[in-house]
């Protein structure tokens, strides 16, 4: 049976994203007056269900597609699939510093994402695509509302630090090592994580941009202005209280 065509704000893209809105609005805020042990409890549920979503995606994307993905491009290194280990990482106790990284790359990706998929039909990848960055968002939410966490401005310069110079130089590095694939249509590619390597292949923002890797002296300031412009809410509460 032929998958439906996705349609953008279409009936399945609203009720999915209003789905998402209100599970990651109403879920923190009933969790927010429970227990410790059921705080704990209720964090352990939904990072169980983050990195369950992590694990099976990779065997979706090879086995269970009509068309699957080639290995090289389906490797858990995305900005999205980071958010998911770091925030799923956060919530089992590790330190501080993931949910700042998940907070501001999963609200800036994860939200962009879920409003303007890039998804050609509804079938099962749309599912796990609008599952995965939706529960970014609710984690996050969940972290942020139930958790009693936030960040403050000097964590826009520490998650700007550790994407620009840690990860981005190791995510090239792994585009280089992989080299080229051949897609389900036969096409070769490069192996293009955080889009290192080439531009999107359908019609994007990037297309205004320089060749990779010279886009990056646009892109890098456009996510920091991103982190920033996430940020506002908590610099306007902050300024109010004083």
């Amino acid at each position: 049976m032929n998958a439906s065509p996705f349609i953008l704000f279409g009936n399945v893209h609203l009720i999915t994203m209003a789905i998402i809105v209100l599970v990651a609005v109403f879920l923190p805020l009933v969790c927010k007056n429970q227990s410790i042990s059921n705080k704990s409890l209720i964090s352990k549920i939904i990072a169980f269900i983050i990195l369950l979503h992590v694990i099976i995606s990779p065997y979706k994307d090879l086995y269970l597609l009509q068309n699957p993905y080639n290995w090289k491009e389906i490797l858990p290194i995305h900005m999205c699939d980071l958010s998911e280990i770091f925030l799923a990482a956060f919530l089992l106790g590790g330190p501080k510093i993931l949910y700042k990284c998940a907070f501001f790359w999963g609200l800036a990706g994860a939200s962009m994402a879920i409003i303007t998929p890039d998804i050609p039909v509804i079938d099962l990848d749309y599912a796990f695509f609008m599952i995965g960055h939706g529960m970014i968002v609710i984690g996050i939410m969940y972290a942020t509302i139930s958790l009693g966490n936030r960040p403050y401005a000097k964590d826009i310069l520490t998650v700007s630090a550790i994407t620009a110079f840690v990860l981005l130089p190791a995510i090239y590095l792994i585009n280089l090592a992989l080299g080229d694939f051949i897609n389900f249509k036969g096409e070769v590619q490069p192996t293009n994580y955080w889009y290192l390597i080439a531009k999107p292949a359908g019609a994007s923002l990037m297309d205004a941009f320089p060749e990779p890797p010279l886009h990056l002296l646009i892109t890098t300031p456009l996510a920091i202005a991103m982190f920033y412009l996430i940020y506002i809410p908590y610099a306007i509460k902050d300024k109010l209280a004083k």
